[in-house]
Parts: C-alpha cells; structure tokens; sequence
C-alpha cells in the first residue's frame, strides 16, 4: 500500500456526495435490459495448462509438480547520507528448478524508475538510475550486447536481460555477479527516499531477479510506478556500510550486534525482546553524543534473512529508537510462546504522534497472528516515519514505511500500521503477483486490518461498513472497473484505489456473512497456509474456497471479480392474497445473491425467510414470500437486516405498514 489509498478515499468520499442520485436512472435502464446469469469462472489457457502438467490442483492446493526457482543473494554495499549513493556488489547462487533450459535470465532495476526516458504512470524525479559496472556469470564477465544473437547483456526500462555463456540446465545453480551504483531518489513513487538526508528507507535499490513461474515463464513486466511487484522468494546475506553513529535496521536478523552496537543499547534491546511495555532503546540526545553505536568513523552491518521476498534497510543519524515484542505464538512447536521484536523509529520533533507506534505494532503482529492463525514467523517487524517520503504505508519483509500522520488522528495512524503489518502474511508471506492482480494482497489486507481496528479500536465505527460504503459510493457513480484489471491499466487511481482495497475487502466481509464464520475462516486459513511462500493466483484462491465449502462458488467469482455488476435487493410489494400476506422481493440489479428477509406481524412473530441464490441464477427477477394469516398481518419487512451485503440501493430494501 502506498499514499494513494488515503488519495482515493477522499475522493470516493466526494463521489459519493455528489452522484448519490443517478441510481434511479441505471435502475430504469437495468429494468429495459435481460438480467444476465453469471456464467462459470473459465482460467485463462496458461493456468489450465498448469492443471494438466500438475503444477496446479483443481482442488486450489499446489499440484504434485509445483515448483519455484531459488536465489541466495550476498550483497555488500555502501550508502554515503550525504549524496544518497548506493555503491554496491552481489553474488547471487540462481537455482534452476523449473522443467526445462533457460537461455535468458531475467532481473528488475527498479531504480531504473528514475532513469532518463523510462515509461512511468507519473512523473519522478530523475536521478540517472542504476549504473551496471560489471555483470558475469559462472566467472564469465559479460559485456552489453543484443542478447538476441548471443551471450551478453542489455536493459530495457527497469528490466535487465542477461544470456549466459552457456545455457543454464535443469537443476543446474548459475552464479550471477553484478557489481553496480545507484543515486537515490529523495521520494520514489511514494515507497522509498530519504528525509533531510537524516534518515533513510532503501527499498527496490539492488539488481533482482525476476519470477520465473508456472503460468507465464518469465514474468517481467516493467516498473511504472503505480502497479507493485511480483517476487520470488530468496536467501539473504547483506552487509550494508554507513557512518559511525547511524543505526540500520533492515530485513532479516542482525547478526553483528556487539561489532555495531554499543552495550548499552544491546542490553535495551534484549529487555525489549522479553517486554510487554515500550523500552526507549535509543533518544536522538544519545545518538549526537555518540552512545549508541559502537565508536568507529564507518560501521558495517550484516543482516541475514532466509525465504523472504525481498531485502529492505533503513538508517539514521537521529531518530528515536523504541522498542517492545509482540507474542506471536508457538513457531517452533516446543509448546511454548515465542516473541518478536518490535522496533520504531522515529523523529519526535517531526511525527509526536508516534509515541504511540510501536504500541500499535506490536497489537498488530498479536491480531494478525491469532486471526490468520498463522504466527508471524521473523525476528522482528519495523515501522519507519518518513516525513517527506509518504504520507500512508508502504511494506517490506519485516519492514514498513509509515507518513508523520501529524494531520491525522492516532486512530488513523493504527489503522495503518494495522495495514501494512497485515502485507506481512499478504505477499510477504502468501507470495501473489501485486502487479496483476492488486486485490489479492490489498484487498485481504485491507480486510486484515478492518478486524484489528474492530478489536483495538471497538467504540468506533465499524470498518466493514466504512469500506463498503466507499466501495458503494464508487459503484452508484459507475466508475468501478473490475477487479481482475491488471494494476497499470486502470482508468484513474480512484477506481485502482476501490477495486484494490475496499470492495474486495467488501466482498470478503460479504462472503464470509454469506458462509458463515466457521466456514469461512477454515477456507481462508487452508488458503494462507497452502501456499505460504509459494505463488497462488486468483483461480488458486477460488478453487480452495470452493474445495473447502464443498460448494459451486463460480456465481460470486464471476459477478463480482470479473464484472461491475450491482445489488439491488427491493422489497417490491406486500399485499393480502387468497387468506395469506404476500411479501414481493424483486432482483432489480445484474449481481445475484442470496436474500435475508425478516418480517415482523401484527400478533408479535418476527420470521426469517432465505431466498437462495439459485432463485435468481433460474432466471427469476421476483420471488413472492407468503406468511399465513395465523400469522397475523404483516407489518414491517427488512431486506438484509445486518446489513451485510453491499446493495446499492438500500433505500428500498424496507416495507412498514403505515407505508402503504
């Protein structure tokens, strides 16, 4: 998640307001047109020929042949905070486990984002890129070339083809050497940058392989800016040079601590690995007096990570350093509780709010991994201020980037680190292509976030209904675009922004009233836990659903996730017919879905009538719901009396007898 989500709410906010009426014009136009019946949910051939090579299942679970390529990254690099210059070197160990020869190796410059000419969705500042100085395979330096002819290498925009000398086997490892530069952006499409060059995020800053996978062989679309990344899962070795007296803390685990950190600061921090309260491990004060870090006009850090998507590090010369853990539960099955670090760094005289952060961390960590029931599974997750850089989140593996929210309230300021924690199991962990389908990890995480909000924050408006009303105001102006758009071909960012984040996070919320809890949360967890560090696609996700519930779900998927349709559940007309009351409920929208009725009589019986959905799928725009006359009359009917299901129009969904 980036700035863009508070961007488009706002905006949502203001559609709402001013298209609320066209509704009764789309219902005119709706009602001249033949409802349509959603059809089946048809993979595209490159996912069916995944299911015939048995990569895939059709059960949702990774098929017996599934398989991902591996990479071990050692990388030594260099930032001097002055001029914000990366130098850098890296050996990467590239594993081919994929059935078949690789003559092209594919790998993503993502500061190439800043290059001279290279496509973007928006302006950047332009800061020359990424400079290759070297790049061998297997010891074989290898020169810029037409890799079309033969060995070499060349770029194109924020990607980096290499052909080896020699065609990479089955099985076989190539080792990959690229030795390269950078100069920083100070605010990089809102992810990364620095602030007053006092601190630091460093993301998408080294030369990265790219996702070779079992759907599309090598996906390597450009970085544009706004659609995020797809990655694969890797081994981690970093060692990352600063000046004495600037603190890093990066993906991974610190490996080092006694060459870099004074022992002061060392025994703050093994008090915080045991403390349910925040420890202050570090005040700008001790850091301008040289008491934090070991003494020393450079300090190298190294930082170990295994099975994580990406490698990101931030640094300081001032800020604040709290400090807490968050219990996550039982991670390596000896029956008793293991803990995470929780770090935060921040600048008191630039975000006061923050004083709060790393409180809010930590009960984010303890949500997600209670809900999830999958507990966090690294040392420890970060949360950076950075002013300048951002105003809302953005994650990495055990990292995240979070705005001052100075003109925010605190409320606000958990919500969003609810947010970006919750991108630790969605793609940090359940690996999905951000790039062509946004909603799988925005959408869940959104949905994440909304029920540690309900938790941490219970007196305040519930955040399923904010959502689906912003999703509703979007849906009622007719500016949604379906979900399965891939990320850089939306029409503007507020339809990217509501078919990324609310309305799927809308749907999740809705199916899981549909189904029930208990339902609901075993196909969601068989989910998460299935293709933890793997690749799932949307077709993955819909078929463990379905495979779980034991029950045809292709109505939802295709309505839903590949159209615009709307709901619009109407109580129609109540009248006394032949001894009984007639309660008319009418389908009036393209989106069908089953129907909760609650009718209350004159004789004090409140009843409760289920239309399922497969009145609507036969064809039936209206279906007549008769309450005997023992019953006494009919007095008020509710369509969808909690309210959970987004309709469009819920104006009409009531009937009261002084009405008539």
């Amino acid at each position: 998640m980036t700035d863009r989500r508070c961007n488009h709410i706002a905006a949502a906010l203001l559609v709402m307001l001013a298209t609320a009426a066209p509704r009764a014009a789309v219902a005119q136009i709706e009602a001249r047109v033949a409802r349509p019946i959603p059809g089946p949910v048809v993979p595209p051939p490159a996912y069916r020929r995944a299911l015939s090579e048995d990569t895939r299942s059709e059960t949702g679970a990774p098929g017996p042949a599934y398989w991902q390529n591996y990479a071990s990254y050692e990388i030594e690099a260099s930032l001097d905070p002055e001029t914000g210059r990366v130098e850098g070197t890296a050996v990467i160990a590239y594993q081919n486990r994929a059935p078949g020869r690789l003559q092209l190796i594919g790998m993503h410059l993502h500061q190439n984002l800043h290059a001279v000419g290279v496509v973007r969705n928006e302006s950047q500042e332009v800061t020359g890129g990424v400079e290759l100085r070297r790049i061998a395979v297997d010891g074989e330096t290898l020169e810029l070339s037409d890799v079309r002819q033969g060995p070499g290498w060349v770029t194109e925009g924020t990607t980096l083809w290499i052909r080896p000398n020699q065609v990479m086997e089955e099985n076989a490892t190539a080792l990959i050497e690229v030795d390269w530069g950078v100069t920083l952006p100070q605010n990089s499409a809102g992810r990364m940058g620095h602030s007053d060059r006092e601190m630091y995020l460093v993301a998408y800053w080294y030369p990265k392989i790219g996702v070779l996978d079992d759907i599309g062989g090598w996906d390597m679309e450009p970085y544009m800016g706004n659609a995020e990344f797809y990655d694969d899962f890797a081994d981690y070795s970093v060692r990352i040079t600063v000046p004495g007296g600037w603190t890093v803390m990066a993906t991974g685990e610190l490996v080092n601590p006694e060459e870099v950190l004074s022992q002061t600061t060392r025994d703050r921090l093994e008090v915080a690995s045991r403390a349910d309260t925040v420890v202050r491990v570090a005040t700008r004060q001790e850091l301008e007096t040289g008491t934090v870090t070991a003494e020393s006009e450079s300090l190298t850090y190294r930082f170990e990570a295994q099975n994580v998507r990406d490698f990101a590090f931030t640094t300081s010369n001032v800020q604040t350093w709290d400090a807490t853990s968050a219990v996550v539960g039982d991670l390596d099955g000896d029956g008793d509780e293991d803990r995470a670090l929780i770090h935060s760094f921040w600048r008191d005289y630039r975000a006061p709010k923050w004083v709060r952060q790393a409180a809010f961390a930590k009960h984010s960590v303890e949500h997600h991994s209670r809900f999830t029931g999958f507990p966090y599974p690294w040392p420890h997750m970060t949360s950076v201020e950075g002013a300048d850089i951002i105003s809302g989140g953005m994650e990495f593996p055990m990292v995240t980037l979070i705005g001052d929210y100075n003109s925010r309230t605190a409320e606000d300021l958990y919500n969003v680190t609810a947010h970006e924690i919750a991108h630790m199991w969605v793609p940090m962990i359940v690996g999905t292509n951000e790039k062509r389908y946004a909603w799988m990890d925005e959408g869940s995480t959104t949905y994440l976030e909304n029920q540690a909000r309900r938790e941490y924050w219970p007196e305040s408006r519930d955040p399923d209904w904010q959502d689906r009303l912003l999703y509703l105001g979007t849906a009622r102006a007719e500016q949604e675009e379906p979900l399965m758009t891939h990320g850089d071909f939306y029409a503007d960012s507020d339809a990217y922004g509501i078919a990324s984040y609310q309305k799927p996070s809308t749907l999740l919320y809705t199916l899981r009233n549909m189904i029930g809890d208990d339902a609901f949360m075993l196909a969601y967890t068989s989910f998460l836990r299935e293709w933890a560090y793997k690749h799932p696609t949307p077709w993955d996700l819909f078929n463990t659903f379905e495979r779980v519930l034991e029950t045809d779900l292709d109505w939802f998927w295709s309505t839903w996730y590949y159209e615009t349709w709307t709901l619009d559940h109407a109580v129609a007309d109540v009248r006394v017919a032949d001894g009984s009351s007639v309660v008319v409920i009418e389908d009036r929208g393209f989106a069908p879905m089953p129907v909760t009725v609650r009718i209350r009589t004159s004789r004090g019986s409140i009843l409760e009538e289920v239309i399922p959905v497969s009145e609507w799928l036969s064809g039936k725009t209206e279906v007549e719901i008769r309450i005997p006359d023992s019953q006494g009359e009919v007095v008020r009917v509710d369509i969808d009396p909690n309210e959970f299901f987004p309709d469009v129009a819920p104006g009409n969904n009531g009937w009261r007898a002084e009405s008539r």
